[in-house]
């Protein structure tokens, strides 16, 4: 009974007992290696699900760091910015074809785009203008801005300006406008204001004070109007009028007996000279002509860019010219048109202006001016340069 009753125990086996006990060592030695290797296919897998997330990861991170098409500049104040604004608007100024050379006030927004081997920034800045015409090919950091006594003109440029190995500016848009005049007049009652252009009295005075300039110079030819640029009034014992012109040269000889300017035609010639002239006179109370005071006149000419050009080239031949004895060309001031003209690339004239942009003069705004947006760049405007001291008016 006993045997018996150990029997029974023995026999009373659990689950896996009974089922560990029907397989053969093969067998069980075949499941073990199909449960390692479904465990090392699971860690495998889950490793490059990791590596794959990693590496999208990544690639995300390098496109925001450096791939990134448009990314903010650094600020309106940083000398990178500061320096591409300055010479772009060095090449605005060269660019334009009439109308005042424009100077820097501040850098109003920024964003800069990276290429390969360089960097477009596209900047708008605000500019004043100076009293510097632009065929004075003047830098504008030599020019001396409008100040309230001058009737200021302000605006803004937007430019798009390329940095590589040097800085080229690619375009520009500028508008322009004057500061309203009861702005100038609540500040400075006898500031002279501005006139219109096409005014009657303010043509009379240009001519008025250009046959002034013609008589009186001492340069070989006669010159004739080009354009007004620029009119204003101011009221002292009568009105006063002050007109801003260029003037060109014609083919007339001051030597030419009873010359009719009006029948003299311009010189066409690239060696042609150009000048700018400022021209006053004061009436007195009632402001006819014939109660006038002496006609006043300024004029500055100035050598044309071919001439410029010419001489660079001849000093470029130097050492032949040196060895030429016989070889005789003064490069004075107003010169007898007896050059030669450009036979070869390295003696083209400059390249044509007014190609990359335009600068569009509006009438001046509502007072007060219509807000501006806000710039979008971070450290965004920059510092003004210059102070008209208009009190609110912010320019």
């Amino acid at each position: 009974m006993k045997k018996q009753g150990k029997f029974t125990n023995s026999t009373q086996q659990g689950p896996v007992t009974t089922y560990l006990s029907t397989l053969s060592l093969p067998t069980l030695r075949a499941e073990h290696m199909v449960s390692a290797s479904f465990f090392k296919r699971s860690v495998l897998c889950k490793f490059r699900m990791w590596v794959c997330v990693w590496l999208v990861a990544l690639c995300v991170c390098w496109q925001d760091g450096s791939s990134s098409p448009v990314e903010s500049a650094v600020g309106c104040q940083s000398p990178e910015v500061l320096r591409v604004a300055e010479e772009g608007l060095d090449q605005i100024n060269k660019d334009l074809t009439k109308g005042f050379i424009l100077s820097l006030n501040r850098v109003y927004d920024v964003n800069q785009q990276k290429g390969e081997g360089e960097v477009t920034f596209n900047l708008t800045i605000d500019v004043i203008e100076t009293k510097c015409h632009v065929i004075s090919r003047n830098p504008w950091k030599e020019c001396d801005v409008r100040d309230i006594a001058d009737v200021p003109v302000y605006g803004q440029c937007m430019a798009s300006i390329s940095v590589g190995r040097r800085v080229e500016l690619y375009s520009y848009d500028c508008t322009i406008q004057q500061v309203p005049a009861t702005v100038i007049v609540d500040i400075c009652p006898d500031c002279p204001t501005a006139e219109c252009l096409d005014d009657p009295i303010i043509a009379e005075t240009a001519n008025l004070s250009l046959q002034n300039y013609n008589r009186n110079s001492h340069l070989s030819n006669y010159f004739t109007l080009l354009n007004i640029t620029g009119a204003s009034m101011q009221w002292a014992v009568g009105p006063s009028y002050f007109v801003q012109f260029t003037i060109q040269e014609t083919v007339c000889a001051k030597g030419t007996p009873d010359v009719d300017l009006t029948q003299c035609k311009m010189m066409d010639c690239e060696f042609a000279h150009k000048g700018f002239c400022m021209g006053s006179h004061r009436t007195l109370d009632g402001g006819l002509f014939e109660n006038q005071l002496p006609i006043q006149v300024d004029c500055k000419i100035f050598e044309p860019e071919a001439a410029l050009a010419e001489e660079m080239a001849h000093s470029k031949e130097g050492s032949d010219h040196r060895d030429n004895k016989d070889h005789k060309h003064a490069h004075t001031h107003l010169h007898p048109h007896e050059h030669q003209h450009p036979s070869s690339p390295s003696q083209a004239s400059p390249r044509p202006k007014g190609l990359l942009g335009v600068v569009v003069l509006l009438p001046p705004p509502h007072v007060p001016p219509t807000p501006r947006a806000s710039p979008a760049a971070g450290n965004c405007p920059g510092k003004r340069k210059t102070n008209l001291g208009l009190n609110s008016f912010k320019i």
